[in-house]
Formats: structure tokens, C-alpha cells, sequence
């Protein structure tokens, strides 16, 4: 099992702001469990569900396992047909609010189609079941957007003083704010920003500690570089240790880089990129990797020589092979002038 899918694990639910041991002790117990299936192990699994179907820790380990075998057809075949025995049968099961438990809607689409049809069935019968609004929402999320915003607002009528809705639909908004490598959108950073605000709200500073990115973020989207900068100084004032303290250096600097660009003050961007790239890492940007906007913005404007240091920087952190790659690549195109596509 790769390390990866522990730290997306991690990510999954240190970033879902509510209730992570809860949601942890299965899911872990789980992840550690398939690491050390070998395929015999896997196929014993799958014939204890051959003797009994309703075996669903069974199937959450198979799921996981199958997950970090991707380029096997075989295994995802697999892992489509299990996350859709439980959409039909579990449609509260923890599995399907994480990323494990999603059936890519163009890859499987005849499999994607068949689950918004027991989804469909299920909110007709159980409309105001908090756990089927969630996992209904996350699975139609990229797919039925629109959507999956209805489901998490009816969850937020059900249940508004829980923060986990205003997070979700925070999410959701975000993913249509673009920005950064992308078109803006200020409307849905707008939108965004009100329900992560929300959700700080309801949190408390302490516990909202990792909204704080996303509510800088979405400020700056939303064209209020102001409050982007409160929550990015909150962000580098709180020297606290634990698994969110590389995303607060990271992120927080970050952001006071981009404002510093805009208001035209180039050596403080340059300045805030290296205290960015200076992180000790998270699981999160050891996984999938640091921001790449203000470098891009940077080489735009012919500052090779920061940007090049910063990439050495981010290889503190980012050192798989695969971003190893990626890093020496990038490094070569600025040396000769070019802009990488960072996506």
C-alpha cells in the first residue's frame, strides 16, 4: 500500500474540522489492515463476501486495497463494483464520504450511473438522513455539482449548528472559484468565503485551525485582501506544533506573497516564496505538493533565479520520485526561460 494514500487519508479527515477521532479510528484500522493484504489475502477476502455479501469491513479493506492498484483494470473493476454494493446496500457508510469511495463518472459511467440511481432512491426515502446527504453530496460532487450544493444546504437546514456543512459547502464553492493557475471567479470565492467563515464561527479559533488557508484564499478571491491578510498573519503567528503547522508557514506566506505582488511590491513576493518554500512539510504538501501561483506569477515577470530556489526549497519536502521528476523538470524549462505548466 503506498504511502500516499496514508497521507491522503490524513488530509481526508485532519481537514474535515469535525470530529476526527471519530471518523479516524475505523478508517485507519482499515488502511492499516489492506497495507498488509498481499492478493491472497485479497482473495480470501473476496470469497468471505462470496459467503456472506453483508460483510462490510470486507469490502472497505478491499476497496482501499484496490484503490492503490489503479492501473490494474482488473482491480478497478473491483473497487467500482464494491463502492456500488454499497451505495445500493450502506448508504451510510464512512467509506463513501472519502475520497476511497467515488466512482469517477467518466471512467465507470455506466457504474457512476447506476449509484445516482440508488442515491436518487435513497434521499426520496430518507430526505433528511444527514449521513446519506453527505456521502450523496461528496459522490456528486465533480459530476451533478449543483446538485450535491442542494444536498449539503438541506443538511445545513437539518443541522446548522454544525460546522461541518458550512466546511463542505465552503469546498464545493472553492472548487468552482478557480484562480491561481486558473480564471477567476470572485462570485463563487464569495460564496466560499461565507461558509468557511461560517464554519470558523462555529469552530472556534482552535479547533477552525485549518480553515485558516482556505479562508485566505477564498478572501483574496473574493477581492478582500484585507481579511486575506488577518487570516494569513493568524496563519504565521501561531507557532503551535502538530500536523498543521507546515501548512500554516506555507500557506500564510503564500498569501502575504500574492497581496505583496498586486500592491506591485516585488522583493517582499520574492521575499514571502522562499519563507513559503522554507516549510517543514505537512502531509498534505508532502503529497500532493506546494502552491505554484506566485512562482508562475514570479517567472512572468522574469524572476528566474527565486523561483528556481524555491523549487530546490520545496524538494525539502515534495521528494518522492514521482515529484523529484516533476521538480527537475520544472527547474530546467525556468533555467531556459519557459514557464512550466504547473498543474
Amino acid at each position: 500500500m503506498p504511502i500516499r494514500l496514508s497521507l491522503l487519508l490524513v488530509g481526508l479527515i485532519a481537514g474535515s474540522g469535525l470530529s476526527p477521532r471519530v471518523q479516524a479510528q475505523g478508517v485507519y484500522a482499515d488502511v492499516r489492515a489492506a497495507r498488509e493484504l498481499t492478493q491472497e489475502g485479497a482473495s480470501a477476502l473476496e470469497q468471505r463476501l462470496a459467503d456472506n455479501p453483508g460483510d462490510e469491513t470486507a469490502r472497505v479493506k478491499l476497496i482501499i486495497y484496490y484503490f492503490g492498484r489503479a492501473r490494474d483494470s482488473d482491480a478497478r473493476k473491483r473497487k467500482v463494483d464494491h463502492i456500488l454494493w454499497l451505495v445500493r446496500n450502506r448508504p451510510e457508510s464512512e467509506m463513501l464520504s472519502l475520497g476511497y469511495g467515488q466512482i469517477n463518472h467518466v471512467l465507470s459511467a455506466a457504474a457512476h450511473s447506476e449509484a445516482v440511481k440508488a442515491w436518487s432512491q435513497h434521499l426520496e426515502n430518507m430526505p433528511d438522513n444527514l449521513r446519506v446527504l453527505r456521502n450523496a453530496a461528496q459522490f456528486l460532487k465533480f459530476s451533478d455539482r449543483r446538485r450535491a450544493i442542494r444536498l449539503l444546504e438541506r443538511a445545513q437546514q437539518v443541522d446548522g449548528a454544525n460546522p461541518l456543512w458550512a466546511r463542505e459547502l465552503g469546498q464545493i464553492h472553492r472548487l468552482d472559484m478557480g484562480g491561481g493557475l486558473r480564471e477567476l471567479d470572485e462570485a463563487a470565492a464569495a460564496r466560499a468565503l461565507a461558509q468557511y467563515e461560517r464554519a470558523y464561527g462555529l469552530l472556534g479559533a482552535g479547533r477552525g485551525d485549518s480553515l485558516l488557508r482556505y479562508l485566505a484564499e477564498t478572501a483574496l478571491g473574493a477581492g478582500q485582501p484585507l481579511k486575506a491578510r488577518v487570516y494569513a498573519d493568524t496563519m504565521l503567528s501561531n507557532d503551535t506544533r502538530g500536523w498543521n503547522r507546515g501548512n500554516r508557514i506555507h500557506h500564510g506566506h503564500m498569501t502575504l506573497g500574492r497581496i505583496a505582488l498586486a500592491e506591485g511590491n516585488l522583493e517582499e513576493a520574492k521575499y514571502r516564496l522562499l519563507k513559503a518554500g522554507e516549510t517543514p512539510g505537512s502531509p498534505q504538501l508532502n503529497s500532493f505538493g506546494p502552491q505554484m501561483d506566485l512562482a508562475k506569477a514570479l517567472l512572468e515577470r522574469g524572476e528566474v533565479d527565486v523561483v528556481v530556489r524555491y523549487l530546490e526549497l520545496c524538494a525539502e519536502f515534495w521528494n518522492t520520485d514521482r515529484a523529484m521528476a516533476k521538480l527537475a523538470k520544472w527547474t530546467a524549462l525556468a533555467n531556459a526561460g519557459q514557464i512550466p505548466d504547473f498543474r
